[in-house]
C-alpha cells in the first residue's frame, strides 16, 4: 500500500489541530485554575462533581429554611413570653379580687388594670410578623386570630371566635426532616373555655360590684392557670424545635465544608503539572510545524538532474 504525500499532509495536519486543541485546553485550565472544564475532561469526576454541587445547593436551601424557621419561631416565642408576664400580673390581681374584701376604689382599680391586661393579651394573640402575617392562625395568615362577636342579635354575642385553622405550617430542613413553624391561638384561648369572654365578665363584675365578683375572680384564677400551663408547653415545644434547628444547621455547615473540600480536590488543577504539560505540548507543536513545512516543500523536481 502506497501512502501519498497528500495523506501524509492530512495526517500531520490532523495532529497539529489536535495539538492546538490540547494547548488551548491546558491554557483554559491554567487561566481558571480548574482541571475539569467540561465533562469530557474527566467523565467520572464530572459525575461526582455534579452530585456534590446538587448536594451543596440543597444544603444551602435547607440552611435558608432553617434561618427562616428560627425567625418565625423566635417571633412566636417572644409573644408567648410577653403573655406569660401579663398573666403573672393578672393572677396577682385576681388573687386579690378573689378575697372579696376590697374597697370600692380598690375593686375598680383591679378591674381597670385587668381590662388593660386583657387588651394586651388580645393584641398578642393577634400578633403579626414583619411581613404582616398572623402568627397564631395556622395557614390563614391574612386573618386576625381572634375576633369578638359584637352583634347583639348574634347568639354568640360577647364571645370570641377563632378565625384560623389547626394547620401547623412545616418547612423542610433536611432530607426527610421537617419542623413546625407556628402555634395556634385556639389551643390557648378557646379550647379550654373562652378565656377573653370569661375575663370580660370578671372585669364587668368587679366594676359593678356584683355579688359574684369574688367567685368570678376565683374562676379566672383557675382558667388563667390553665392558660399559663398551655403557654409554657408551647414555649417548651418552640425550644425543642429551636434546638433541633441548631443541631441540623451545624450538621449542614460541617457537611458543606467537607463537600466543598471534596469538590475542590476533584476539580482543582495541579498548576505546576499543567504548565509543564503545556510546555511539552508547545514543543511538540513546534516540531510538527517544522516537519509539516518540510513535507509541504517536497517535490520530485528537487531531485531531478
Amino acid at each position: 500500500m502506497r501512502i501519498s504525500t497528500n495523506q501524509i499532509q492530512l495526517s500531520m495536519l490532523d495532529n497539529l489541530q489536535h495539538g492546538f486543541g490540547e494547548y488551548a485546553r491546558l491554557d483554559r485550565q491554567i487561566s481558571s485554575n480548574k482541571r475539569i472544564l467540561q465533562p469530557s475532561d474527566d467523565p467520572v469526576g464530572s459525575v461526582r462533581l455534579l452530585g456534590l454541587k446538587k448536594e451543596q445547593v440543597a444544603m444551602e436551601q435547607y440552611q435558608k429554611n432553617i434561618a427562616n424557621a428560627k425567625s418565625q419561631l423566635s417571633q412566636g416565642e417572644i409573644q408567648l413570653e410577653s403573655m406569660t408576664n401579663m398573666l403573672m400580673r393578672l393572677r396577682e390581681l385576681t388573687q386579690t379580687a378573689a378575697n372579696g374584701s376590697l374597697s370600692e376604689d380598690d375593686r375598680r382599680a383591679v378591674a381597670t388594670e385587668a381590662a388593660i391586661i386583657k387588651d394586651g393579651l388580645f393584641d398578642l394573640a393577634n400578633a403579626r410578623n414583619e411581613s404582616g402575617s398572623s402568627l397564631f392562625t395556622g395557614s390563614k395568615v391574612d386573618q386576625p386570630a381572634l375576633v369578638k362577636v359584637t352583634d347583639p342579635a348574634d347568639p354568640d354575642f360577647g364571645s370570641y371566635k377563632y378565625q384560623g385553622d389547626s394547620l401547623v405550617r412545616e418547612v423542610s430542613i433536611a432530607n426527610g426532616v421537617t419542623v413546625g413553624l407556628n402555634q395556634t391561638a385556639d389551643k390557648l384561648f378557646i379550647d379550654n373555655g373562652d378565656f377573653f369572654k370569661q375575663l370580660d365578665s370578671m372585669v364587668a363584675a368587679m366594676e359593678s360590684g356584683a355579688p359574684d365578683a369574688a367567685d368570678q375572680a376565683r374562676g379566672m384564677l383557675d382558667r388563667s392557670k390553665v392558660l399559663q400551663d398551655d403557654i409554657s408547653q408551647m414555649v417548651s415545644t418552640i425550644g425543642a424545635r429551636m434546638n433541633l434547628l441548631d443541631q441540623v444547621d451545624e450538621g449542614h455547615a460541617e457537611k458543606g465544608v467537607y463537600s466543598k473540600e471534596v469538590s475542590n480536590q476533584i476539580e482543582s488543577l495541579d498548576y505546576a503539572s499543567a504548565v509543564t504539560q503545556q510546555a511539552h505540548v508547545l514543543m511538540a507543536l513546534q516540531v510538527q510545524q517544522q516537519a509539516f513545512a518540510k513535507v509541504n516543500g517536497l517535490s520530485l523536481f528537487n531531485y531531478m538532474p
